[in-house]
């Protein structure tokens, strides 16, 4: 009588306690598609003060939201940690004439690039989901279906910053607006110092650069086969061009440089701006500035972009050996 009860103890407690610690085990695999905006972070446009940088969210400009698309395959390898590939398409903009910082406004930069990134990121889940009961035919309750993960990663991806002139999407990288491919130094008098330096140009920067990813998301569980998810993500670059704009103003004419539409998008910056008031601002009226001069760009920080994506999962039901397939 005695080992039968002990037989029903096990049976009732520790098998049942045993399965459900690796229920997670069935939702391994899953295929995300989502959709979203992005928010440039560089040299160009951002809000009221001077820019900020990588989590400068205060310097996030509204007016230049772009569409973003991204599909991924997400893999789960422990109860908290999952792996995931993603392939994000995204549309970067920004223009200093939607800024409401005035030297910004006077530069009267812009850009667009259209982004391909290729990425993968770990998810480490701090708020987890909870599995069904196995028996239920109810709905999940609500409590069970949210989960929490933090998001770390990186790749690749592709750029190609552009400027709007006369009518058309002009790429700006061969134009070599801050003298790349032109000279590779120039003598001018520093600002600072008002004594003559030498600067060494940049080389012509590339169309690829890696990216490092951190940020949250959440996870909503519809059902057992679908859910949604919210992901919030800064990426950090390894170029300071995303935007064409790095460091210094280069004058072609000044350098005897025929480069019509080069000297055009290199030096766009305004004499004046009116306000909505009627208020003129007068800016330092050099247009076209010299050659060295600061700051068409800040070169001590790399451009970033936050993504803000909407996502829709389905998952794919593994059953365990051992266990009902209902």
């Amino acid at each position: 009588m005695k080992k039968i009860i002990y037989v029903l103890l096990v049976t009732i407690f520790i098998i049942p306690l045993n399965s459900s610690g690796q229920r997670w085990k069935e939702e391994r695999l899953s295929v995300v598609f989502g959709t979203g905006t992005s928010h440039f972070l560089g040299d160009l446009g951002g809000g009221k003060k001077e820019a900020a940088h990588f989590f400068g969210v205060r310097d996030l400009d509204f007016v230049t939201t772009r569409p973003t698309g991204q599909i991924g395959v997400r893999y789960r390898f422990y109860e908290e940690l999952y792996a995931r590939a993603t392939f994000t398409y995204t549309l970067l903009s920004s223009r200093d004439d939607a800024s409401q910082e005035i030297n910004r406004k006077l530069r009267n930069l812009s850009f667009r690039s259209h982004v391909w990134d290729l990425g993968a990121q770990v998810e480490y889940t701090f708020i987890k989901e909870k599995p069904a009961p196995r028996y239920a035919f109810n709905s999940l309750s609500k409590a069970r279906q949210i989960s929490a993960f933090l998001i770390v990663g990186g790749g690749g991806l592709y750029y190609n910053p552009q400027a709007y002139f006369d009518g058309e999407w002009v790429n700006l990288r061969p134009l070599g607006t801050e003298g790349q491919g032109h000279v590779e130094s120039y003598d001018f008098i520093d600002p600072n110092t008002r004594e003559e330096a030498t600067q060494k140009v940049p080389k012509q920067y590339g169309k690829f650069t890696w990216q490092a990813t951190i940020g949250l998301g959440l996870k909503y569980n519809l059902n057992r086969f679908w859910a949604i998810g919210l992901d919030v993500t800064n990426r950090y670059t390894g170029s300071d061009y995303i935007d064409d704009a790095h460091d210094r103003y280069f004058n072609f004419a000044q350098e005897g440089i025929d480069n019509p539409l080069g000297a055009e998008l290199a030096d766009r910056q305004l004499a004046s701006i009116t306000d909505v008031d009627g208020n003129k601002t007068v800016g330092d009226d050099r247009a076209p500035w010299d050659t060295g001069q600061p700051y068409r760009g800040d070169p001590d920080y790399n451009d970033a972009f936050i993504l803000t994506i909407l996502s829709a999962h389905y998952k794919f039901k593994n059953t365990m050996k051992g266990m009902p397939k209902f």
